[in-house]
């Protein structure tokens, strides 16, 4: 797959789902953007909620940054996180995901939560998933 340059678009949004996750579709986007050639921008494919879905998936994500340097289409990278997830309940992980709140940051993370995103956004948006939208609309609204 060809890598993203996130100076030219942002990821895709939490919200949209691959392989019937939410957020994997965001994820592969930052990790082809990690891959030679790519620009993150800024953005973190292994930390943070990217972690959180690893967790949830049980999926490696240098394992899955490798499947996706290889992959000829998106299609193909769908198919190998389809077959690594066989067993686990998408309903039940699209939930967890989908309200986890802010407030549930881990310490170790804290710090560099709080660096990534401005107070007033992390006030006004108790949910991860709508702080990312609101942080993307933010970057990207300036670039425009």
């Amino acid at each position: 797959m060809d890598p993203l340059n996130f100076q030219v678009s942002r990821p895709r949004g939490p919200r949209e789902k691959l392989a019937g996750i939410f957020f994997t579709a965001r994820l592969v986007d930052k990790l082809r953007a990690s891959l030679p050639g790519g620009e993150l921008n800024g953005y973190i494919p292994t930390a943070g909620f990217s972690a959180l879905w690893a967790h949830y998936t049980k999926i490696d994500l240098d394992e899955l940054r490798d499947v996706v340097a290889r992959a000829a289409s998106e299609r193909d990278v769908e198919v190998w996180i389809e077959g690594r997830t066989v067993g686990i309940d998408r309903d039940l992980i699209n939930g967890k995901m989908e309200r986890y709140a802010s407030d549930r940051m881990p310490a170790e993370m804290r710090e560099l939560f709080e660096q990534l995103y401005p107070a007033e956004l992390r006030e006004r948006c108790a949910r991860i998933f709508d702080l990312l939208d609101a942080d993307d609309a933010r970057l990207y609204s300036a670039r425009a």
